[in-house]
């Protein structure tokens, strides 16, 4: 089954992009009401968003270039793998380009729900946090 890949340019350095990814009041300030962020950002360290029904542990760090992590939905059988989230940042210009690799899905159904799923409620509105005045 192929992975969701995604690629964007955000007009943002990449240190600010990083921490969007990984600084949990950075992650509520573009997730909105979201209030039960959690990361402790260490391999082996637990994270959770959108109100602990998405949680994992990260498997790499390399900041402000490389983060993985693994991922698991709320709502999934206990029998399903965790699948695998893989972020790269390299600097452009005065903005960086996000590549988002996810992979290692359950079934095709979680894949395309992942698929649409990582721009409507992830990479738009960081973006748009990110790229607005102040951001």
């Amino acid at each position: 089954m192929a992975a969701v890949a995604k690629q964007v340019y955000i007009e943002a350095p990449v240190e600010a992009v990083w921490a969007a990814l990984t600084d949990p009041e950075a992650i509520m300030g573009w997730m909105g009401e979201d209030t039960q962020v959690a990361v402790d950002l260490r391999v082996g360290g637990p994270y959770q968003f959108f109100y602990g029904a998405t949680t994992g542990r990260f498997t790499q760090i390399d900041p402000p270039r490389r983060l993985a992590y693994t991922w698991r939905q709320d709502e999934w059988p206990s029998d399903w793998p965790d699948s695998v989230v893989r972020w790269a940042l390299e600097p452009e210009g005065a903005g960086t380009r996000l590549h988002l690799t996810h992979d290692q899905f359950p079934n095709p159904t979680e894949r395309d729900g992942h698929d649409e799923g990582w721009d409507v409620f992830w990479l738009n509105p960081m973006q748009d946090w990110l790229e607005a005045p102040g951001g």
